[in-house]
């Protein structure tokens, strides 16, 4: 990672002892381990290696600071080093523009997070505004070490809105109680998104999350309660798995399509009503209450769902998701074949209808297709298969004698 070593390093040049104004002999003294941090020699000869060195600048020096470019490059190399001696406004800002230009992240955020500390806020915010790069790394670091209220204040000093927004919002999904969250949603709204015109497109979104909050707390309260109640049979034959707080919209309409199909729109828990104000598609509904009544075996409700009036007020069989995808889900349910029959016949591709009426062991229809299909091999064949004297193998022998079919084969 970027700043794994950051920490280490902005620790180490805060012990290091300054150079300015001190001697050789307390240059020398301020960095000599108090006890030895290790028995091994070849440590030990890189310390004394050490010593040596900053002894000989300190004489060369005088005691005074460390060029700007030496002391980056020992950031870099992950040497001993000091910001101290850096007691300008010039020399500290030398030092982060070195750091910036050498492309060093670590460098970057230990001196910008020295800088920090030693220098007025004021001076500070305005020469971060002119470094963005520098900004972008202490933004990262704060990240990392969830400063989130100071990251909160620098992105509104940034005039970074739609980043000061969304972490305000992550805040407040991530609390646990509902009543918590709503609030801290609703105040998330108010004071970033609805006066912010760059979050238009996300406000409505936004809007609809409180909305969908709302509606899932009174329902949870009441269905709990009646649950607990141990008097509602619906909850005793099939237990709630989990709380409806926090679901997504689908999974809330399922929801309520399982244990509250019969309410009206003037309820919170009324499936349609759900569908209509979080605007869900003709083809999410149909898919989740198709689901939800097939696992209650309500067989009438399935067909209520998939019947239409016709243009001559007359009622038609329909489903937006196709009639493959709804066999496919009846399946899953274990429903009489008759019903599985009966939506298998509705499937428009014939290859497709063949496909699924053999997977799932619906020979009449198997029969029935290769009869359209007019292909006597394959009806032989399938035959063949059947246990003989059974009302299919019947059928499809019947099929095979029918004169008044064409056969292609």
């Amino acid at each position: 990672m970027l700043y794994s070593k950051s920490q280490e390093k902005l620790s180490t040049s805060l012990s290091n002892t300054s150079l300015n104004n001190q001697s050789i002999h307390d240059v020398v003294i301020s960095n000599q381990p108090k006890t030895p941090q290790t028995n091994d020699p070849k440590k030990l000869v890189e310390q004394i290696q050490f010593l040596q060195r900053q002894l000989e600048r300190a004489k060369a020096s005088g005691g005074s600071k460390i060029p700007v470019d030496e002391t980056v490059q020992r950031i870099i190399n992950g040497e001993q080093y000091s910001l101290e001696m850096y007691r300008s406004k010039n020399d500290k800002f030398a030092l982060l523009d070195r750091a910036i230009k050498l492309h060093d992240g670590n460098a970057i955020t230990a001196i910008i997070l020295f800088i920090k500390k030693t220098i007025k806020p004021s001076i500070f915010n305005l020469e971060l505004q002119r470094r963005p790069v520098a900004a972008n790394h202490l933004i990262s670091y704060m990240k990392a070490h969830f400063d989130l209220k100071e990251l909160e204040d620098l992105l509104g000093m940034l005039g970074r809105n739609e980043e000061a927004a969304m972490l305000k919002y992550k805040q407040a999904v991530s609390i646990n109680d509902a009543g918590a969250k709503l609030k801290s949603l609703d105040m998330c709204l108010k004071a970033h998104f609805s006066a912010n015109p760059q979050l238009s497109s996300e406000t409505p979104l936004l809007q609809e999350h409180i909305a969908l909050l709302e509606r899932q707390r009174p329902i949870e309260d009441s269905d709990k309660k009646a649950e607990l109640s141990g008097t509602v049979m619906m909850f005793k034959q099939y237990p709630r798995k989990a709380s409806i707080l926090n679901m997504s919209a689908v999974t809330t309409l399922y929801y309520c399509c399982f244990y509250h199909s019969t309410e009206g729109e003037n309820h919170l828990a009324c499936p349609e009503a759900i569908r209509k104000q979080h605007q869900l598609t003709d083809k999410q509904f149909v898919w989740t209450a198709l689901s939800a009544r097939a696992r209650l075996k309500q067989w009438n409700g399935v067909d209520e769902l998939l019947t239409t009036k016709g243009w001559f007020g007359g009622t038609k069989a329909r489903a937006v998701i196709g009639f493959d995808r709804v066999c496919q889900i009846l399946n899953q349910c274990n429903p009489p074949l008759e019903v599985l029959t009966k939506y298998l016949k509705l499937i428009d591709n014939t290859e497709k209808r063949l496909e699924l009426a053999k997977k799932f062991k619906c020979h009449n229809v198997v029969i029935e297709t290769l009869a359209s299909m007019k292909d006597r091999s394959q009806l032989e064949f399938y035959g063949r298969k059947l246990q003989p004297g059974t009302i299919e193998a019947r059928s499809a022998a019947a099929a095979l004698n029918n004169s008044s079919i064409k056969w292609k084969n």
